[in-house]
């Protein structure tokens, strides 16, 4: 049986960050300039959890603690952010998040990491106000898509 290599979504991850003022977590992308809940791709053999906490710590300098599945993500519409075409469908798994140490630093990836008021975000990319507003929710995790 001959078989074409398929392209398949990747798997990605984000970290919902909220400080004691309820305000959320956001980091300044250096590839696109746009402000986004901290995550990316997760590794091969990375659990979804090891892969949310790596991703918060390499974009922002902050451990964290996973509190809780926030909501996945698939919509691929959503997730042409850095690349258009299908090849940049992901999957997008959000988790609720606390953090536990560190001290907030940019990196190669993000140029700015800020707190912001949840009524007063700046320019997100994609589908990250639907995250942060299913992470106030306080809902069981979402599915969209």
């Amino acid at each position: 049986m001959n078989h074409k290599p398929q392209n398949t979504p990747k798997l990605a991850v984000n970290a919902v960050v909220f400080n004691d003022q309820k305000q959320v977590l956001l980091a300044k992308r250096t590839d696109n300039g746009m402000w986004c809940i901290p995550g990316g791709h997760v590794d091969l053999g990375e659990t979804l959890v090891q892969a949310c906490l790596r991703e918060l710590y390499e974009e922002t300098g902050l451990k964290g603690e996973v509190i809780r599945l926030v909501g996945v993500y698939s919509d691929p519409e959503n997730s042409l952010h850095i690349a258009q075409g299908p090849e940049w469908h992901t999957v997008r798994v959000s988790f609720l998040c606390k953090i536990i140490g560190g001290t907030i630093s940019s990196s190669e990836e993000t140029s700015e990491i800020q707190y912001f008021d949840i009524n007063q975000l700046p320019l997100l990319i994609t589908d990250h106000a639907q995250r942060i507003q299913d992470a106030c929710s306080g809902l069981p995790a979402a599915v969209i898509g």
